[in-house]
């Protein structure tokens, strides 16, 4: 059966996607990109925290795409100073840190209507799959509907069944203790503090992860935890935790109390850095379906972002001067590796006192608001680095 051919072919159009074949369209690639979602950025699965580039440039010393990390004034919700961290006891370390709460949907519209702008061919409300051939592959909703890339690239987040399809080791990954059950409400008509974000510890409600509190202008904020599963006791369900993090955490429930709670949304998401392997033959993957979110801190679409953009330069590149599709791993190694590689031995590291407040209560006390930052910023915290690496 015979489709139309392209050089990349897209699988995903969350930022990891559109960044890569924006780029790739930029060069002059001939791009399709598919996206299962009716419209862009909808419905929202995220907590929209995003860093400033500023910040970004400190965390990442060696990135060098950093002019990608650009957010339209339109997308920007609200502006964050300060990253406040809680401890199961309600021990408070606040550190400068400035982010923005953004529009996820008006975001990703964003960055969508500049793909289109270049000439990527889009498909939306299409759940496409991978067929893989000697030359590439196919993509559509069914083989005989398919079109061919010679290029793929795999952003259809986690799980990706084009990466599983290309043979990464996608669903190998999934072990209890490295995937989160994420669920978030948008609530409203809250007191909350419009440039501060919280992030609280606290094993009885947010079990194996962390509660949020990412203000959204407007009397509003996104409120969430995320879990993992051999830290939560049986017969307990996520819904029954959120519940009690806004009603009977003693320092959330004081900022939420009175709030209405709108927009439910879940998610899974991988939280033990990158797969052992990003790229097989004329694949790549990138974002979420690769690994690609901070597993102390879960964030995600920068480093899509990141990643989406470095794989588009590696498909120019690969028509360009024949580069090997193994490049693209070798350049986010180079660029952000050292800091995915951090962050994995911390939550490595810390999953040893998940599961007991106390001790993980006085943990952090010892470590005090610096170390704190440290290592929620993918950085190994000074003295106590041999003991994490012990413990990891």
């Amino acid at each position: 059966m015979c489709g139309k051919g392209y050089d990349v072919v897209v699988v995903g159009g969350g930022p990891g996607g559109l960044s890569a074949a924006l780029y790739a369209a930029q060069a002059g690639l001939e791009v399709k990109l598919f996206e299962k979602k009716k419209e862009w950025g909808r419905p929202v699965r995220c907590g929209e925290y995003f860093a400033s580039k500023e910040e970004l440039a400190r965390l990442l010393p060696r990135l060098k795409c950093i002019d990608i990390i650009e957010v339209p004034e339109e997308a920007i919700d609200a502006r964050c100073k300060s990253l406040r961290f809680i401890s199961p006891r309600g021990h408070e370390f606040e550190f400068p840190f400035e982010a923005y709460m953004i529009d996820r949907q008006e975001f990703e519209h964003h960055l969508g209507e500049k793909c289109l702008s270049y000439g990527v061919e889009v498909e939306l409300n299409t759940r496409a799959r991978f067929y893989p051939d000697a030359e590439g592959g196919w993509v559509g909703l069914s083989r005989e509907e398919a079109v061919h890339g010679d290029i793929i690239i795999a952003a259809d987040g986690y799980p990706s069944m084009t990466a599983e399809a290309a043979g990464l080791p996608q669903y190998g990954y999934a072990t209890p203790h490295s995937v989160a059950n994420v669920i978030e409400y948008l609530m409203t008509d809250l007191s909350v503090e419009d440039d501060v974000a919280e992030i609280y510890v606290d094993p009885k409600w947010s079990p194996g992860g962390y509660a949020w509190i990412f203000p959204k202008g407007q009397r509003r904020a996104n409120v969430g935890i995320g879990i993992r599963e051999p830290y939560v006791s049986r017969n307990v369900r996520i819904t029954d935790l959120i519940a009690g993090f806004i009603d009977k955490n003693k320092t959330a429930a004081k900022k939420l109390e009175g709030g209405r709670k709108t927009n439910l949304m879940a998610d899974t998401l991988p939280v033990d850095g990158p797969l052992s392997r990003t790229y097989s033959h004329n694949v790549m993957a990138v974002g979420d379906a690769a690994g690609m979110i901070m597993p102390t801190n879960g964030g995600g679409i920068q480093t899509a972002m990141i990643t989406g953009r470095l794989a588009g330069e590696t498909a120019v590149q690969y028509f360009e001067n024949k580069a090997p599709l193994s490049s693209y791993e070798d350049a986010w190694k180079e660029q952000i590796g050292v800091e995915m590689q951090n962050s994995r031995t911390v939550r490595r590291a810390s999953d040893k006192v998940m599961g007991h407040r106390i001790m993980l209560d006085l943990m952090l006390r010892l470590m005090g608001t610096k170390k704190i930052a440290e290592m929620l910023l993918c950085q190994m915290p000074g003295l106590w680095t041999p003991l994490i690496r012990l413990m990891a």
